[in-house]
């Protein structure tokens, strides 16, 4: 299996992490927690994968890297959406707001990341009241400057702020900075930023 950005891993219980600097103390009482990570947007060295791990407060994140065999079970962003369409349902903001979000995105490939897709995957309690939500789309043809802005401004109703990434082949831009609608964009790759022209994501 192919294993790519914001994929959510849970982890063998005899995983092991690698890592080229000092892994912090409060990585193994996460993992001890919720043993999933999340594929980092990194390139994938010696066969390992890049991923990300979580801990309780927003500073608290960590890089490192995985072999494919530590790991039990993988999902991907879009595989989320049928579980709060089939009841999971904590009264938290950002987990409401999916409901609204799942109409709106309703012609698209799209699925929850942050901490609510963490929640989902893993079922640890990690979304506050004061949590945004984040999600992807996942696309697979040509998205106009007029469907992007009309996107957001349906996106605008929900409860809580929603910040949208745009998935492709290349790379991830924001929904928000394509719908401005300038000659230029951020892509983010797995070598890093670069800025490309807009048309060239056509």
């Amino acid at each position: 299996m192919e294993y790519i950005t914001h994929d959510l891993l849970q982890l063998k219980e005899e995983a092991k992490l690698i890592s080229y600097t000092a892994i912090p103390e409060w990585v193994e009482c996460s993992l001890a927690r919720a043993p999933f990570v999340v594929v980092r947007r990194s390139v994938h060295r010696d066969r390992l994968i890049p991923v990300g791990i979580r801990g309780e407060r927003r500073n608290q994140r960590f890089g490192a890297f995985l072999s494919e065999h530590a790991i039990k079970q993988a999902t991907r962003p879009e595989d989320l959406t049928s579980l709060f369409q089939n009841g999971y349902s904590r009264k938290i903001p950002a987990i409401s707001a999916l409901e609204e979000v799942a109409v709106i995105l309703k012609d698209f490939v799209w699925g929850p990341t942050g901490s609510v897709g963490f929640e989902l995957a893993s079922g640890a309690e990690v979304v506050t009241t004061t949590s945004d939500l984040d999600v992807l789309i996942r696309l697979s043809s040509y998205l106009s400057i007029e469907q992007a802005k009309m996107i957001l401004s349906k996106l605008k109703r929900c409860p809580v702020s929603v910040d949208v990434q745009v998935e492709t082949e290349k790379g991830a831009f924001s929904l928000a900075e394509y719908a401005k609608g300038e000659e230029t964009l951020l892509l983010r790759t797995v070598y890093g930023p670069t800025l490309i022209k807009s048309n060239q994501l056509v």
